[in-house]
């Protein structure tokens, strides 16, 4: 097995010293902690919102940030149209997050950070980063075009076609805007899209609730309990009052389940979807959506299981009881996915994301068409061809696994695809020894060595080469997945 990634655990440790700063109101270190994490890991919107939350309480919340800081920022600014006309998407963001520490509540900057972490294809710090440009300065309408466009990536349809109102409004002559309005309610509401390859965990959604601010949240907190909000104090509330003053309209109701979904409110989300489902029994994007609110309850049930066990290994109930869960959680998903796929057939994602999870329940024989159809998007082509030539060996067809690895290879980086760059090289090699092609093993094998030199049995098979009367074998057990 790979090793862990050893920049997440030490972005993990920053982020750990960054909060008990925090908690002393040590906020200079605070910033200096959070800062770190996020160059260590630049796609986890945690670590960004808290940086900048303790960014806005170091100025004491003064709207401004440090003084002089329009001055400070031009420098900086210099920098972000430098990188922006050579496409240094990595440098605008570095930049960008400069500037930050300066002015937390410079709108621009945070488009900076949103317009670079588009072109990275940084999804969630895409949609965090235009929201907050957008927030900073509601009626600008490039900042709403381009959050509309990502959240309509996101598939929250209803929050992106708001976004687009706001830009028509401005401009009714807009026609942009207002075509993207009705192709909006067209592709319908509030659909979610995304199962990531990788199982949920507690980690994983706290990344992912980019509508939670980590200073609000904190600030919140210090103050205890509170009156009643008054009007705008408080999204629940105002949107609570909206479904009192107008029931029959559904679109209150999915506002507040998204509401409840991005503070990972669950059960509150669910019951919203419920209700709206009562009122519009045929609207298969909410049904959609109250699925997806059933598997994230499953998944913090068998993230809460797990670590239980991690703290008391000895009970084996709780292994049970994670194994069954576990089960329960990859059944679900594979009877969520497959009428699914045949309502949104242009989305290749959701094809890949339901090929995983047959390949785990070793299935490969489903798995392989749905990973040649994946293959054919630009953004998932490399891990489905790993995987679709994993399926191939795994039911024997050798010839046909060793064609897509070496495809997959033509394009693989290894220091941004290291995984499916070792898993490719490795099966390659397996193969050329089965077919007595030492040569060509051994360079598959040292291309592994060289990025990863105690990855699996590869040391192992490279020294006994010269005498291998091993018989391969491409058993299910096998650790390389």
């Amino acid at each position: 097995m790979s090793q862990p990634d050893p920049m997440q655990k030490a972005a993990q440790e920053w982020y750990r010293k960054g909060s008990e700063a925090l908690k002393k109101e040590n906020f200079p270190y605070a910033v200096e902690c959070f800062g770190t994490a996020v160059k260590m890991q630049p796609d986890n919107v945690l670590y960004r919102q808290t940086r900048h939350g303790s960014l806005e309480k170091l100025y004491g919340g003064n709207g401004t940030g440090a003084r002089m800081s329009s001055v400070r920022l031009v420098g900086i600014r210099g920098r972000i149209k430098k990188g922006r006309l050579k496409k240094d998407w990595p440098a605008i963001d570095a930049a960008a997050e400069e500037g930050l520490f300066f002015n937390p509540w410079d709108a621009q900057l945070f488009a900076d950070v949103g317009a670079a972490a588009v072109e990275r294809d940084a999804r969630e710090v895409a949609k965090y980063a235009w929201s907050k440009a957008v927030k900073l300065d509601l009626t600008n309408s490039g900042y709403n075009r381009a959050l509309g466009y990502v959240l309509r990536d996101c598939h929250e349809y209803v929050a992106a076609r708001n976004c687009f109102k706001r830009v028509y409004e401005s401009n009714p002559a807009d026609a942009e805007a207002r075509g993207m309005m009705n192709q909006l309610d067209a592709e319908s509401v509030m659909h979610r899209g995304g199962y990531d390859a990788a199982e949920t965990t507690r980690d994983v959604a706290a990344q992912q609730q980019t509508s939670v601010n980590a200073y609000d949240e904190d600030r919140k907190a210090r103050k205890g309990p509170q009156a009643a909000d008054a009007p705008g104090e408080s999204d629940e509330t105002d949107l609570r009052h909206a479904i009192r003053k107008d029931p029959g309209n559904v679109n209150n109701y999915l506002r507040l389940a998204e509401y409840y979904r991005d503070a990972r409110q669950l059960l509150q989300a669910l019951d919203m979807y419920e209700q709206v489902l009562k009122k519009t029994p045929n609207n298969k994007d909410v049904a959609e959506f109250k699925e997806d609110i059933e598997l994230d309850i499953l998944r913090d049930k068998l993230s809460d299981t797990t670590e239980l066990y991690r703290k008391n290994p000895d009970k084996a109930r709780l292994k049970e009881k994670a194994a069954k869960l576990k089960g329960q959680l990859i059944t679900q998903e594979i009877k969520v996915l497959e009428p699914r796929i045949e309502r949104h057939p242009q989305d290749m994602k959701m094809r890949f994301d339901l090929a995983e999870r047959y390949r785990r329940t070793k299935q490969y024989e489903k798995s392989i068409p749905l990973y040649q159809q994946a293959s054919v998007d630009s953004r998932l082509k490399e891990d489905a061809l790993v995987w679709l030539g994993l399926c191939f060996v795994r039911t024997k067809k050798l010839s046909l696994g060793e064609r897509q690895f070496s495809r997959a290879l033509e394009t693989i980086n290894a220091n941004d695809k290291a995984i499916p760059f070792k898993m490719a090289h490795y099966w390659l090699g397996r193969i050329a020894e089965k077919a007595e092609r030492r040569d060509d093993a051994e360079n598959h094998y040292t291309e592994i060595l060289s990025v990863d030199y105690s990855y699996e049995d590869v040391q192992k098979r490279l020294e006994t080469l010269q005498t291998n009367d091993e018989e391969l074998q491409f058993d299910d057990d096998d650790s390389v997945e």
